[in-house]
C-alpha cells in the first residue's frame, strides 16, 4: 500500500481482514465512536443529543479522563471573570509557535469554536445535579519572548470529586457520560477494536474483540470516530514515527496501554495516511520530581545546559538535547524569599507558584517546603552546607560544579549571563547555605500526531482525498502541532479535544 512506509515495523503490516462469518455478533448504529477520552465522550453525548443512534467502544472499564485542566480560548466564565484573549492573536502565535506546520484550518476552528465548547460542557456540568465549580489555572509562563495566557480551566465539586477520587477533566466527562446513557448511548467496554471494516471504499464499521473473548462487528451508517489515542506507549511505533519519544526519563501516560497506537495502525490499514515524522510530543519535566524553578540547572556532570528560564516543553528538551534522561535543578536556602521575585517573570506548571488563579496566594511556601523535604526523605534531593559538599553528595565531579556555581553566581552578580542570556531579573544568585540540588526529567505524556484530516475530520489518503466514512480526532489526529505541543494555552490539546469532539457530534447530527 502506497500510504504505508516500506522502513516501518511489522506493526504497519495490515492484517487480513475479518470475513462476516468470523464475528460472533452484529450490532448497528448511525455513529460509532471508538477511545472514550474526551473527545469520543464529547461527541458520542454531542451526537446523541443532535438525534443520533450512537454506540461507543472502548479497550478500557470505563470512560477516561486523567487530565487535570481544560484550556480554551475563551468562556463565560472567564468573561465573567474580565478574562477576554483575542482568537486572532492566539491563532497567530499558536501557528508561530509550531513553526507554521501546524493545519491551519484546525487551530482557527479551535480558535474560534472552544468557547462555544467550554460553554456548552459547562452549562451542563454546573447543573444541580451536577455541581461543578470552575476556576482557572493561575499557573502561566510570563516570558517575553515565550509567553502562555489565561484560559486553563480547572475543576471542583464535582461528581469524581464527591467520591473521592481524582476529578479534574473527569468531574465534566460523568455528566456527558450519564446523559448520554439517558439517550440512549451504547457503550461496549473492556472491548478491543481489531480493524476498521471497509466494504466498496467507504469504512462502514470496526471489529472489535470483546472480553470475553468474542469478535463482535459494529456497524455504522453515519460514521465512525477513531480517537484512541496516541502512539508514545508503543516504541516500535515511536521509533519509526517520533525516535525522541523513546529518549525520555518516563512515559507518564496512564493507565498503562492506553498509548499503543491502535487507531493509528486501524486508519492505516484502512487507507489513511499519516503526516510528516517525526510527529510532535506532549513533555514535562516531571519525571522523578516536578518543581525545578529556574535558578541553575546541571547535567550528571555538572555543567550548565540551558537557559533555566524557560517553559515545560522547552526544559524537557533541553535535557534530552543535552545527552541525558535527568539533570540537576540548583537552589539555595532561601528559596522561600528567591522564588516568589521571580514569578513576575517566569512561573508556570512546575515553577512554584498557585495553581488557581483566584485563591489570592501566588504562592504557597508549605506546599513547596513539603515537597522539598518530601524529595529529601525519598532520595530524590540532596543538600549541603557548601557547593562542594553538594556535589558530593549528588555523586558529580566537585571541581567541575564548584566552577559552573560559581561561574554562575558571578554571572548572578554583574547581571549578565554570558553563556544563555537569561533575563536579568532573574540572574539570582545562590548564596545562602544550605543548597539543594533535586534532580528532574522529561516525562512524555503524549505524542500528538497521526492520522491526516481536513478541517471536517475525515482522515485522508496519501493523496488528500477523503477516506469515506473515516473521522479521526485527539492524538490519534495529526495537523494541531506539526513540531511540539505549544504551552500558548496549557491544556489546549484536551481543550481541543472537548472542542473537535462537540463540532463533530453535532455534524453528525445533521447528516441524513
Amino acid at each position: 500500500m502506497s500510504n504505508i512506509d516500506p522502513r516501518w515495523g511489522k506493526w504497519a503490516t495490515p492484517p487480513k481482514p475479518y470475513a462476516k462469518e468470523d464475528f460472533d455478533e452484529e450490532y448497528t448504529t448511525e455513529v460509532l465512536v471508538i477511545g472514550a477520552g474526551i473527545c469520543g465522550l464529547s461527541c458520542a453525548y454531542s451526537a446523541a443529543e443532535s438525534g443520533c443512534e450512537v454506540t461507543v467502544i472502548e479497550k478500557l472499564p470505563m470512560y477516561h479522563g486523567f487530565a487535570f485542566n481544560v484550556g480554551v480560548v475563551n468562556s463565560k466564565f472567564m468573561r465573567s471573570k474580565g478574562i477576554v484573549n483575542d482568537p486572532d492573536e492566539v491563532a497567530r502565535e499558536w501557528i508561530k509557535r509550531c513553526g507554521n506546520r501546524c493545519d491551519e484550518r484546525l487551530v482557527r476552528k479551535f480558535v474560534d469554536k472552544s468557547e462555544e465548547a467550554m460553554d456548552w460542557a459547562l452549562d451542563l456540568a454546573m447543573r444541580p445535579e451536577y455541581g461543578v465549580r470552575p476556576s482557572l489555572q493561575g499557573a502561566v509562563y510570563k516570558g517575553e519572548s515565550y509567553y502562555e495566557i489565561y484560559g486553563t480551566h480547572i475543576f471542583y465539586d464535582g461528581p469524581i470529586a464527591r467520591q473521592g477520587k481524582f476529578g479534574g477533566l473527569n468531574d465534566i466527562m460523568e455528566p456527558m457520560y450519564q446523559e448520554s446513557l439517558k439517550l440512549g448511548t451504547r457503550y461496549f467496554y473492556n472491548t478491543t477494536m481489531e480493524q476498521l471494516i471497509k466494504e466498496n471504499g467507504r469504512v462502514t464499521g470496526a471489529a472489535a474483540k470483546t472480553k470475553d473473548g468474542k469478535l463482535i462487528a459494529v456497524r455504522a451508517s453515519k460514521g465512525v470516530l477513531v480517537s484512541t489515542g496516541g502512539i508514545g506507549g508503543n516504541d516500535e511505533m515511536c521509533e519509526d514515527l517520533c525516535p525522541i519519544a523513546n529518549k525520555v526519563a518516563a512515559k507518564v501516560n496512564v493507565p498503562k496501554g492506553i498509548d499503543l497506537g491502535e487507531g493509528h495502525k486501524a486508519a492505516l490499514w484502512a487507507g489513511a495516511a499519516f503526516e510528516d515524522a517525526p510527529f510532535p510530543t506532549m513533555m514535562h519535566p516531571q519525571a522523578i520530581r516536578h518543581p525545578n524553578y529556574c535558578f541553575l540547572f546541571v547535567t550528571p556532570k555538572g555543567k550548565r545546559f540551558m537557559n533555566e528560564d524557560n517553559y515545560l516543553q522547552g526544559r524537557s528538551l533541553g535535557v534530552i538535547k543535552a545527552g541525558y534522561k535527568w539533570c540537576w535543578a540548583i537552589f539555595d536556602g532561601d528559596w522561600a524569599e528567591k522564588i516568589p521575585k521571580t514569578l513576575d517573570y517566569g512561573g508556570g506548571i512546575y515553577w512554584g507558584e498557585s495553581f488557581d488563579l483566584f485563591t489570592g496566594t501566588p504562592f504557597d511556601e508549605k506546599a513547596v517546603g513539603d515537597k522539598i523535604q518530601w524529595s529529601l526523605d525519598n532520595g530524590f534531593a540532596v543538600k549541603a552546607d557548601t557547593p562542594r559538599e553538594l556535589a558530593e553528595k549528588m555523586g558529580i565531579d566537585a571541581d567541575e560544579f564548584v566552577k559552573t556555581f560559581e561561574q554562575y553566581n558571578e554571572y548572578c552578580r554583574k547581571g549578565h549571563d554570558d553563556e544563555f542570556g537569561k533575563r536579568k531579573e532573574l540572574l539570582i544568585p545562590l548564596d545562602k547555605p544550605p543548597y539543594y540540588a533535586r534532580k528532574f526529567g522529561p516525562a512524555l505524556l503524549s505524542v500528538c500526531g497521526g492520522v491526516k484530516v481536513d478541517e471536517n475530520f475525515r482522515a485522508l489518503d496519501e493523496n488528500n482525498e477523503v477516506v469515506e466514512g473515516l473521522y479521526v480526532l485527539g492524538n490519534t489526529m495529526a495537523g494541531r502541532y506539526g513540531v511540539d505541543y505549544p504551552m500558548l494555552l496549557p491544556g489546549n490539546s484536551v481543550g481541543s479535544g472537548l472542542t473537535y469532539g462537540y463540532l463533530l457530534g453535532r455534524d453528525f447530527g445533521k447528516m441524513k
